[in-house]
This record gives C-alpha cells, sequence and structure tokens, in this order.
C-alpha cells in the first residue's frame, strides 16, 4: 500500500516488465492493492507474469467496504494472498476466517495463497508446531486437486535484515509436508529475501520458491534474486515465486 499508483507504475513499467521473459519461467505474480488491479492487469498482459490481491472476502452480498473472490476473479487476478501477519495482528484475522477466505478464492477458480508464520521467535518446534496448524486449518478441507499455495513468513523477520535460519525453516517445511499431503500444494518461504537466501534455503529443504518484498524495488536485486531460482531450477519446476 504504501507505494501508491505513480510509484506502483513506475515499479511494473522499469524493474517488472525489463525482465518479464525471465520471471515469467518462474510463474512470478505481483499482489497489488484492489484499486490498481485493473491497471496492473493491464499493464502486464502477454508479459507472462501475472496479478493478484492481498485480501479478499469469503462471500458475496451486502458486504460494504470489502471485495469478493468472485469480483478479483473477473478483474483478472490469479492469486490472492490470504492471512498476511500484518492482517491477523491488526484486524485479528484467525484460521477460521482464513479457511472461509481460501474456499472461497479456490471456488473462485484463483489460487490462494495461505500466508503462515510465528509471531515471534520461537523455538524450532514450536515454531513449526504452530505454523503446521495454520495451514491444515487453512486448506485441510480443500479439494486436494486445488492448486494451492502456503506462504511461510515468520512475522518477526519481516521488514529485518535476516530472516529464518535455514534447518529452522526446514523443519517446518517438514512439518508443513506432514498436514497437507496435497499434491497440489506449492510451499514458499518469505521475510527478509535477499539474494543468496533461496540457495541457503534449498541446502536444507526442498523449497518451491521464495516471496520477495524488498528486494522485488531494486532492479538489481530482483535479477539476482530470479537468476538464482532460474539456475536453481536445474530442469525441474520450480515453484511459484509469490507476492513482490
Amino acid at each position: 500500500m504504501n507505494m501508491g499508483r505513480d510509484r506502483t507504475t513506475r515499479w511494473l513499467d522499469e524493474v517488472i516488465l525489463p525482465q518479464a521473459s525471465a520471471l515469467a519461467r518462474l510463474s512470478f505474480f505481483a499482489c497489488v492493492p484492489y484499486p490498481l488491479i485493473p491497471g496492473t492487469v493491464q499493464r502486464l498482459t502477454d508479459s507472462g507474469v501475472s496479478t493478484g490481491a492481498q485480501n479478499c472476502w469469503h462471500g458475496d452480498g451486502d458486504v460494504t467496504g470489502e471485495v469478493s473472490a468472485g469480483l478479483l476473479a473477473e478483474l483478472g487476478c490469479g492469486h490472492v494472498m490470504l492471512g498476511h501477519a500484518e492482517r491477523r495482528r491488526l484486524f485479528d484475522e484467525d484460521d477460521t476466517l482464513v479457511a472461509q477466505k481460501a474456499a472461497a478464492v479456490a471456488g473462485a477458480g484463483m489460487t490462494p495463497v495461505v500466508c503462515v508464520g510465528e509471531e515471534r521467535r520461537a523455538s524450532t518446534e514450536a515454531a513449526a508446531s504452530h505454523v503446521a496448524r495454520q495451514a491444515q486449518a487453512a486448506l485441510g478441507r480443500l479439494d486436494p486437486n486445488r492448486p494451492a499455495l502456503v506462504l511461510y513468513e515468520p512475522a518477526w523477520a519481516i521488514g529485518n535484515d535476516h530472516g529464518a535460519e535455514p534447518g529452522h525453516a526446514a523443519a517446518v517445511l517438514h512439518a508443513l509436508h506432514a498436514v497437507l499431503s496435497r499434491q497440489a500444494t506449492r510451499f514458499l518461504y518469505g521475510g527478509a529475501v535477499t539474494p543468496g537466501t533461496y540457495t541457503a534455503l534449498r541446502a536444507a529443504a526442498a523449497w518451491d520458491g521464495v516471496a520477495v518484498g524488498r528486494a522485488a524495488q531494486d532492479p538489481r536485486m530482483l535479477h539476482e534474486v530470479t537468476a538464482e531460482l532460474l539456475a536453481g531450477a536445474s530442469g525441474r519446476e520450480v515453484g511459484e515465486p509469490a507476492p513482490r
């Protein structure tokens, strides 16, 4: 939200579109605020990069101020981020609400991007247990053939210089796999992602991709992260890098 319309437009034109060919190979998508979705969809048409939303409501009807999953699908969104740490903290969004939203997104033909993560630094065992419960609650009832993304983004890592240690993140990923045996689910890591993060994570566990925030706003850093992801593919499909 902090970029506004003009900065977002410049970001698309000067950072994303010049690198679109490489980003498209990674199924890159950009989650933008509601008012910017139509313009973003138009700008990214035929680029291979797609548009996502940062949230949605789980029903239709008279819910003033909210945006339904169906409307987002009509606008051309392919992904919707749900349960971000900021929304859990500021709006008290719980796992039940995130699950309702995930079902609505999947029902509208889009891919839910379910954010999970511990609020404060915790032991690896406690973090893995907490995150597994969040993910199972959000996606446990979805059709196993519906695509979904689970984004592990510990709240304490957002905006910081250092994210989760690879071993810590690997234990969380193992716990996620244990409770979500859905073949159509991919697992992403987010939180202080910079060049080198994905390589370190992949050395410890088979992450499908990463979510980049600040790094996506810097052309050089985005190029380095993208090149790193493509090199890590080694001839296999790489998961969908999430909100940039």
